[in-house]
């Protein structure tokens, strides 16, 4: 696998590179998040996760063809090796990895996990989380889901070494019920009538340590983080192809479930830019860091 070709990077390198150095080498450099710098005034930590966004989309924004056993966005990146192992090394960097239900029911077979992404590289990416002090446990798995309809058959949450939380509505709970027979690691956390992505990040902050929290969709998810103010920076994989969409075959773009008017719509800044092949990888910040809680 050919390595990332770094085009622009302006974010700030460490004396000490955060990755290993097989990965910094893949990766075409380091990867450096805000709260890896010194405190300052910019990058005073919050109340709540610092949450990240990786997703990947076709050149016309498209994420998913949403076909049936076709809805992933493996279809969407043909596969590329290299944004799995990209998914592997932000996965690595994350405490939590937030999945909203449509996305784990798509993947129930799949963990969260840096390695279930990219099993070539599993030797890697755990001494990657060794060297930031996570050790062997994997990130904890968040499933947003307002209705409480969800397939407790998925591995995510049958699997008793990963923690899981399911993040519901009150009516949401109350339809889910007493899990713990049939998720063995697995918390329901209710937040009223809706679940407020900021509040999720402050309460993922307050009661599991969480500092750096991953989201990898889907659309509306994201919609729900960017309409509140509640994403930092987004990671985007551009494929090299045309999804297009019609009447009768809608698929989703980017961000879903929300539509913003020209004065209220986030602009965001590009911290970097890299290549491999034909496929670009985007990373963006999406509001000043002071703002976060």
């Amino acid at each position: 696998m050919d390595p990332l070709i770094t085009l622009f990077d302006d974010n700030p390198p460490l004396a000490t590179p955060i990755l290993v150095p097989d990965l910094l080498a893949l990766y075409g450099g380091d990867l450096v998040m805000p709260l890896d710098l010194p405190v300052t005034d910019s990058t005073v930590e919050g109340d709540r996760a610092y949450c990240y966004a990786n997703f990947v989309a076709t050149i016309d924004g498209i994420t998913s063809f949403n076909l049936p056993k076709q809805d992933t966005g493996g279809e969407i990146s043909g596969g590329s090796a290299i944004d799995h192992a990209v998914m592997g090394i932000l996965r690595a960097r994350a405490d939590a990895v937030i999945w909203g239900s449509k996305t784990y029911h798509a993947a129930r077979r799949f963990l969260p996990t840096p390695a279930a992404i990219w099993p070539a590289g599993a030797a890697v990416l755990a001494a990657q989380r060794t060297r930031l002090g996570k050790g062997s446990a994997p990130p904890l798995a968040i499933v947003v889901t307002a209705s409480g309809q969800i397939d407790l058959t998925g591995a995510l949450v049958q699997r008793p070494e990963q923690p899981a939380i399911i993040a519901t509505t009150d009516a949401g709970a109350a339809r889910l019920g007493d899990i713990t027979g049939a998720a063995p690691n697995t918390t329901v956390w209710s937040f009223g009538a809706s679940v407020p992505p900021a509040a999720l990040l402050r309460r993922l902050r307050a009661e599991r340590g969480v500092r750096l929290a991953l989201c990898e969709g889907g659309a509306a998810l994201l919609g729900a983080f960017l309409a509140t103010g509640a994403l930092d920076e987004l990671f985007l994989t551009r494929a090299p192809q045309f999804a297009g969409r019609s009447l009768a075959m809608p698929r989703p773009g980017l961000v879903e479930g929300v539509a913003f008017a020209p004065a209220s719509a986030p602009w965001a800044i590009l911290r970097s830019l890299k290549h491999s092949g034909s496929y670009l990888f985007e990373r963006y910040s999406l509001a000043p860091h002071t703002a976060r809680t």
